[in-house]
């Protein structure tokens, strides 16, 4: 190809790096890259995944952290892919902070890789980082991106994580805020289920929800079992008065005495 003066392009070059790494000649891998580097031919997400992964399976974590370092820099950003390979390096070197670390790094990524799979990328937490992986499905959450909670959600279920009711309130509250109430929903039977007491502040968003979606009989039922939480005597005149603007449909008010019995310690608290 030299010979006859056609220069090899991006693509060719990292097609070529690619299989040297496979064979494991990572030295000629990385001159080629060096050398594609210096015809100011620009690498993709493709290149430099290549050459992270044969420095990892060389045992050469540090390097491929530098390389994945390198990319951002030069505007690549990396995919599902990139982060797979480091992650398992990482956790291969027992680097296991630094490997959560990288997972915890995704909610500040913008946009976030698309097709992340979170059960692999979560091996090398333990249970004991369970407040870390729920801080990552809160800001999933806050930011909107309720597939990406879902996913962690499921990938926490995949582990046998014992949850806790915390965890449904935080997506029962973020599918409200998507509009996504029969989800919410779904979320809220789960939890029940599993024996959680329904947390006034996602469930009042969750009746709110119903309501305004036109789901009037579900946003009664799930009344009835926010208020079957509440058994103090204290709390008969806001059940009546509940009931009666229930009755007469006015949802706001309904939602002014849940909060207000909240605020009273009447009902559980947010989380």
């Amino acid at each position: 190809m030299l010979e006859k003066g056609v220069l090899p392009d991006a693509i060719t070059y990292s097609s070529l790096i690619r299989g040297l790494c496979e064979k494991r000649r990572l030295n000629d891998a990385c001159a080629l890259f060096e050398n594609m580097i210096k015809l100011g031919l620009q690498p993709d997400e493709f290149t430099y995944t290549s050459l992270i992964d044969g420095h990892c399976k060389e045992g050469n974590v540090e390097k491929a952290l530098s390389l994945h370092d390198e990319m951002i820099k030069r505007g690549v950003l990396p995919d599902v892919v990139t982060y797979s390979v480091l992650i398992n390096g990482l956790s291969k070197s027992a680097r296991t902070k630094e490997a959560q670390r990288l997972l915890f790094k995704l909610y500040y990524e913008d946009p976030v890789p698309a097709n992340i799979k979170y059960d692999a990328l979560m091996h090398c937490c333990s249970k004991a980082e369970f407040k870390s992986v729920l801080a990552l499905l809160k800001g999933f959450c806050m930011k909107g991106l309720m597939n990406e909670a879902d996913k962690v959600y499921q990938s926490m279920l995949d582990r046998n994580w014992k949850l806790d009711g915390s965890v449904y309130s935080v997506l029962i509250h973020g599918h409200c805020r998507g509009r996504n109430v029969m989800k919410a929903l779904s979320f809220h039977k789960q939890m029940l289920q599993c024996g959680f007491a329904p947390n006034s502040t996602s469930t009042i968003s969750l009746i709110r929800g119903l309501f305004e979606d036109g789901t009037t009989v579900e946003a009664g039922q799930v009344i009835k079992e926010l208020l079957n939480c509440c058994s103090l005597v204290d709390a008969e005149a806001s059940k009546a008065l509940i009931d009666l603007n229930w009755k007469e449909g006015d949802v706001d008010a309904v939602v002014d005495v849940l909060h207000g019995m909240t605020m009273d310690g009447l009902l559980p608290s947010s989380v």
